[in-house]
């Protein structure tokens, strides 16, 4: 009986006999494109587990956005995504840890945006730079851009709140809530952790945020063929700044509230 030869046995070679140089050359290039086809299958296999998270994550976004989160199954996610439906067990622990990272994707952009905003305004004056923060956040709001799933997905949030709902605040809010509060309280001239700050500063968040929830009913309050042209914007935008402005100042001259209240 011919036994195998040590080369033969298994995946890699474990012991190379060969004396000729040749054979030996043979043996070295053997394990070569072994090892080779193994790391390109392993590649390949990475590469298909990305694209299926990818998937995934994209399918999930939108059918959140459009339904909620108690209203879309992981069946109906990993059946548009083309995936299995152990695929989010694997990749995200269960519904909700999908869930959380879209919702982590959104809180993110929301931060980004608002970083934009703040720099575009650095070096003017704390009135232009109010009045920089509300017209460029009131463009990005009611800008010709049709409605993202972000914005879908966070107004859902809003109304109907999930434990996901801690990452909008922590990633979304927070992290440039206190420079803008530092831009309300060098307009007010009082510390930052006064309460007039942060209730002016959402009071004016609160302007541009309306005439986006409130777009469909003051479109159809308007004229017909109304809509938001970057003008009107711009005019919206002055009105909000100007008129936050006057109420700073009728604020900054009142006494202080005994209250402490921070973000």
């Amino acid at each position: 009986m011919i036994k195998p030869s040590a080369s033969t046995v298994g995946l890699f070679p474990i012991e190379n006999k060969a004396t000729n140089p040749l054979d030996k050359f043979k043996q070295a290039i053997y394990t070569i494109v072994l090892i080779a086809r193994l790391i390109a299958m392993a590649t390949t296999s990475a590469l298909a587990d990305l694209e299926t998270r990818q998937r995934l994550l994209n399918v999930a976004a939108e059918l959140f956005a459009e339904q909620g989160f108690s209203h879309v199954t992981v069946r109906e996610i990993c059946q548009v995504a083309g995936a299995n439906v152990a695929a989010v067990n694997y990749h995200f622990r269960d519904k909700l840890g999908l869930y959380k990272e879209v919702v982590e994707v959104a809180a993110n952009a929301i931060n980004r945006s608002k970083v934009d905003v703040i720099e575009a305004a650095e070096g003017l004056s704390p009135e232009d730079r109010l009045r920089t923060y509300i017209r460029l956040t009131l463009h990005r709001l009611l800008g010709p851009e049709e409605d993202s799933w972000m914005e879908k997905l966070i107004a859902r949030e809003m109304m109907d709140p999930t434990p996901a709902l801690d990452l909008i605040v922590e990633k979304g809010i927070k992290p440039t809530s206190q420079r803008l509060g530092r831009m309300v309280a060098e307009l007010l001239g009082t510390p930052l952790d006064d309460a007039r700050v942060w209730q002016c500063f959402l009071s004016i968040q609160a302007q541009c945020l309306f005439y986006k929830s409130g777009k469909p009913i003051s479109v159809r309050m308007s004229p017909p063929g109304f809509r938001y042209t970057p003008e009107i914007i711009d005019g919206l935008a002055h009105h909000i700044a100007e008129f936050s402005l006057a109420g700073i100042r009728a604020i900054a001259a009142l006494k202080p509230q005994p209250t402490e209240w921070k973000l």
